[in-house]
């Protein structure tokens, strides 16, 4: 299991898009408090970032498990 977590740590742009999801959170909230009621785009914003990093997460992960079905039959 430790191998699968380090495998999604190291998935490329994983950080990055971690990082814009916090900025887009930190926004939003500082919009509400501001009550200019434009915290919906940067809502929509992070909640599209969450579902492309599941996306990049399970592709990068397909990919794994093909590359090494395929090293193992290369044997």
């Amino acid at each position: 299991m430790k191998n699968f977590f380090d495998s999604v740590v190291r998935t490329p742009g994983v950080l990055f898009m971690n990082i814009m999801i916090f900025a887009f959170l930190v926004n939003a909230g500082v919009e509400y408090i501001d009550g200019t009621n434009m915290q919906g785009p940067n809502m929509l914003a992070a909640a599209c970032l969450a579902v492309a990093q599941v996306v990049v997460i399970a592709v990068q992960q397909l990919r794994k498990v093909r590359q090494s079905s395929s090293i193992g039959l290369a044997r």
